[in-house]
C-alpha cells in the first residue's frame, strides 16, 4: 500500500512538472508541443491509480507506452524550437532508446532496460525543472 502511494506521488509530480515545463515554453513548442502535452497528460491519467484490465488491456502498460511516445514528440518540439537546455529532450529520447535496445539484447540486459529508461526519463524532468528554476532568477 505504501508503495502505491509513492507511485501516485511520483505520477502527480510528473503531471505538475509537465504542466510547468509546457507552460514555460508553450509559445515556442507550437502545435506539436500542444498535441504531445495533451497526449502525455492523458497517458499519465492511465498510469496513475491501480492497474486495471477493465478495457481488456493493462492500462499501466499502454499508458506508459503512450507517455513515452508523447514525450518523444514533446522532445522533438523542444529541439525544433531550439529551446535550451538540450539535456531534457535527449534524456526523454534516451529513455525510449534504452528500453528498446536493451530489451532486444540477450539476458540479463533486458532486465535493465526498464531501470535505465526510468532513470533517463526522470532525469529529463529533473533537468527541465532545474532549468526552470535557473530561468526565474
Amino acid at each position: 500500500m505504501t508503495l502505491e502511494w509513492l507511485y501516485t506521488a511520483i505520477d502527480v509530480l510528473f503531471l505538475f512538472g509537465l504542466i510547468g515545463i509546457y507552460l514555460d515554453r508553450f509559445e515556442a513548442l507550437g502545435f506539436l508541443g500542444l498535441a504531445s502535452f495533451a497526449v502525455a497528460v492523458a497517458a499519465l491519467s492511465f498510469i496513475g491509480g491501480p492497474d486495471a484490465d477493465v478495457f481488456g488491456f493493462s492500462t499501466y502498460e499502454q499508458g506508459a507506452a503512450t507517455l513515452a511516445i508523447a514525450m518523444t514528440a514533446f522532445a522533438l518540439a523542444w529541439l525544433r524550437a531550439g529551446e535550451r537546455p538540450f539535456g531534457p529532450p535527449l534524456c526523454w529520447f534516451g529513455s525510449v532508446i534504452a528500453a528498446g535496445v536493451l530489451g532486444m539484447l540477450p539476458a540479463p540486459l533486458p532486465d535493465y532496460g526498464f531501470i535505465a529508461a526510468a532513470v533517463l526519463f526522470g532525469t529529463g524532468f529533473v533537468w527541465a525543472g532545474a532549468s526552470l528554476l535557473q530561468r526565474r532568477r
